[in-house]
Formats: C-alpha cells, structure tokens, sequence
C-alpha cells in the first residue's frame, strides 16, 4: 500500500470516529442529529448539544477529514480554478456564512439573497418552499436570476431546491432570517436588521465592504501606506471613519449588528468560558472599549447584575447601544449600573486613542478590537489603557489566535509558561491546525487587513503587543469548538 492510499484510509478511519462519536452524543441525550433540509432553531437542544466539546471536536476532525481528502483526490486545475471562482470541496458544518467570505461567487450570492429578503419571503412560505415566480415577484427582481443564485448556493448546501424551480429554506439558509415580517423589511431598509441575529448582517457587509476591499489586495501590495479599502472607496479615511459621514448611517447600524452576529456565531456562553467574571468584587467596574451595542457586557451584567458596565464608542453606535440597553435589560439602566461613553468627533479618531477617562476600572474588555489594528496602533490603544489601569486591572482582549500549520512548540520559554498558551494539534495525517475546519480564522486575517489593515495574531504576537504597550500576558483561555479565545493580561 503506497503512502497515499495509506492516507486516504487513515482520514477514512478520522471520518468513521468522528461519525461514532457523534451519533452516540446524540443517542446519549435521546436526540436527533439537526437536519440539513429543516430550518435552524437556535432554541433546539439537538442545537446546544452540537456545541459541546466532545461533539464539536469530533465535527472539527469531520470537517478537517473530508476537506483534506477532498484535496488529495480531486484534480488540482479544476480545485484551483474553483477556489477562485467561489466553490469549495468542503464546508465547515458550523458557520458556513462566515467561511464563504473571501469567495467571490458565493459571497456575492449570499449577500444578494439576504439584501433582498428572501429568506424572509421563504421562510413566510413555509416547508414546501416557493417557485423562482412567486419569489422573484415579491422581491422584485428577475426570477431567471433568482433560480440562477438559488440553485448554486442550494448545490452548496445553503437552500433546498424541492422541485424544479421550487426552493425553500434549510438550516444553513434559515441563519439568515432578520426575525420580522417580509413587508416590514422591505417598507424600512434603515431598521430592518434591529432585532435579528445579526448573521445576516454580517453576511451583507462582508459581501459588500470586504468582497470590494479583496478585489484590490494586489494592487494594494504595491501602494504602501494604504490598504486594499482606500483603493477600493477611492478614500484616505479609515473605514470607520467612513462609516461615520452623515450619509452612512445604515451603515454604521448594519455594522453594529454584524458585529452582534460575530457572537450570534460563536457558542452562546463562550464569555464565560475563560475569564472568571464572577471573581469579581461587587460594583467592580467594566470598561467595554469599542463596545458598539455592548453585546458582551450586557451579557455579563445579566449574569452578573452586581457588576457596573461602561460602554464605550463612536456617538452613532452608543446610541443605537442605548435603545438596546433599554430593551434587554431596563433595570441596569434604571439604577446607573451601566454608563454610556459616546466620541463624536474624528479629532483623534476614535476614543481609545486618546488617554482613557475611566480610571482604576476592574477589567478594561477588548472584543474583537485589537484585530482591526496594526502592531504600532495597537499599542497606542493598549498604552491609553496602561495609564488608566490601577494596581489591580486586568485586560481581557477577546480575539482569534491563530494557529500554525505547522508542528512545533512556543519556543520562547517566556511564552510556554503563560497558561493556556500551548498549541493544540490534530491527529497525523491531518493537518496539525486542522485545515479547512479552522479556515474562518485565516479568512478573517485576511478581512481584516482588507478592510483597515487589521491582523489577527499568533501566541507571540499577543505576547510582543502586550509587553510594548506595558502589560504582562498570563493567561490565555481557548474554548473548543472556537477559534475565540481570551487572553489576559495585567499591568508589568
């Protein structure tokens, strides 16, 4: 047996265990595995179950398996061709939407479907599903295009072509759902995310901000100083700068609740999975930095009601952070529990730029921050922090690590001693990050610098950052199933 086949049956063998472990998970809890072709419920044990550790991991080593014999037994020119085209051989089961980002194809696709609420349209239609006619009528567009759109993303898993020409949502597509009825989104486009997941959201602005952003990495790998997003809106202004003109304020919401999505995609407990917020003394303050609506630490003041909360953003999304405050939890708002921080200038372009107003806060949270922002901009952020911080700060920088592809250890002796810092591997022959499984975290590498020159960083990237901007890492929590991991940090 030659070296290859001998690693075909090896994954072979990674599929039929994962397969095993799976099945008696769901046997053990008397539950169905979910269906592809029923929509999703996020209120479905069958649901929860498929976050805990031993079944996601056994759905990681599915995913990784089916990917990596995808790639060795298909033709290499049709495989290349086909990533740049939009199609991939394999996609994780989990987060489909996020995984599609950088693919020009189904990315454009998946972003016309939820900006012309036809999810919506599908889900009022109900199981049977709706001819490419009645959609394309009630969405207003070419229903010749619409079966066209249909029909690849339902070859790709994302809908459920029930006959000829006749399509209805599955559990992929049904993520997409914005929660209202199909005639309120269409009569007030400015609102119509308010209240959804946030999924379909992200979904659009990553289809429409990054898809444009990606067709200029080349161009931009020659223009120094600026990043593919200035090409592509012709603008010296940072993105969020952008967002901030008067004329964008659909966009700065639709931004809010994609960023509201980010977390709708990851395990709804995952804040707690790390650090441990109920160590915390009563009226402990909470500085949530670049906090948008606050999702987080309105997350965690729910859990944790003795605890104070400082939201902090530009002045567009504090506000939007008010109204939802005051929709999800009234009382924190009623007895001054949570305060509002609000920049409504670009004199320093965003509030964490200059020095930090709240003082000796218990914990100064950064949930996906420090990724928009290059190494020498990061640290002015983390520096602000520093002074601000009393003896007893924590930082908690809520971001991806990302892995190598490779094997081997930290070798900075340093670094292997930070708790929680060491680098899991999978199992021989796959990968040892295992690839396609954990694709998003390269994926959102790449957006991130794509849209504001952002990163996101290995262990000793993290390691370097903290110790130029004054901090000390000490702890890094990282939950399976996520690429999401806390990493915390305390005054050197």
């Amino acid at each position: 047996m030659n070296k290859e086949t001998s690693t075909l049956r090896s994954l072979a063998n990674i599929i039929v265990r994962a397969v095993d472990s799976m099945e008696r998970a769901y046997a053990d809890a008397a539950l169905p595995l979910p269906s592809l072709d029923k929509p999703f419920n996020p209120e479905d044990p069958a649901e929860a179950l498929a976050q805990d550790s031993h079944v996601a991991t056994a759905a990681k080593n599915l995913v990784a398996a089916c990917a990596q014999i995808s790639a060795t037994v298909w033709n290499p020119r049709r495989f290349v061709t086909n990533q740049g085209k939009g199609v991939r051989s394999c996609s994780p089961i989990d987060k489909p939407p996020t995984d599609m980002k950088s693919k020009y194809n189904m990315s454009s696709c998946l972003r016309a479907v939820s900006d012309f609420n036809v999810v919506d349209v599908l889900r009022e239609a109900g199981e049977n599903g709706a001819s490419v006619n009645d959609i394309g009528a009630a969405v207003g567009v070419d229903p010749r295009m619409i079966e066209r759109i249909l029909r690849l993303l339902a070859t790709h898993h994302i809908f459920r072509e029930v006959s000829p020409g006749v399509f209805a949502n599955n559990r992929m597509s049904s993520t997409l759902e914005k929660a209202k009825p199909s005639r309120e989104l269409f009569q007030s486009r400015e609102t119509r995310f308010v209240g959804s997941s946030g999924i379909a959201a992200f979904v659009e602005n990553d289809g429409e901000v990054g898809g444009k952003c990606a067709l200029y990495l080349a161009e931009s790998l020659r223009t120094p100083g600026l990043v593919p997003f200035n090409l592509a809106y012709d603008t010296k202004e940072t993105l969020f700068e952008w967002m901030e003109g008067p004329e964008r304020s659909y966009h700065v919401n639709r931004f809010a609740s994609a960023m509201q999505g980010t977390a709708a995609m990851e395990p709804g407990d995952l804040i707690f999975r790390g650090f441990d917020w109920s160590a915390l003394p009563r009226e402990s303050v909470i500085v949530d930095v670049g906090g948008g609506i606050g999702h987080e630490s309105l997350t965690i003041a729910k859990k944790y009601p003795h605890l104070r909360v400082v939201n902090q953003d530009f002045a567009s999304p504090i506000e939007f952070s008010k109204a939802h405050w005051k929709k999800c939890f009234p009382e924190h708002v009623e007895k001054g529990m949570v305060e509002f921080l609000g920049e409504s200038t670009f004199d320093h372009l965003h509030d964490f730029f200059t020095p930090q107003s709240v003082k000796n806060a218990a914990v100064f949270l950064l949930r996906h921050i420090i990724h928009d922002w290059p190494d020498d901009r990061a640290v002015v952020i983390l520096q602000n922090l520093r002074k601000a911080a009393g003896e007893e700060t924590q930082l908690v920088v809520i971001d991806k690590l990302v892995p190598f592809a490779s094997t081997g250890t930290l070798a900075d002796s340093k670094m292997s001693a930070i708790r929680g810092a060491e680098q899991q591997v999978a199992e021989a022959p796959l990968l040892p990050n295992w690839g396609a499984a954990v694709a998003d975290v390269y994926l959102y590498d790449l957006t991130m610098h794509l849209m504001v020159g952002g990163i996101e960083r290995t262990v000793q990237g993290f390691y370097e950052l903290f110790a130029k901007a004054g901090w000390k890492l000490v702890e890094i929590h990282q939950s399976p199933g996520t690429q999401m991991s806390h990493i915390v940090g305390v005054p050197a």
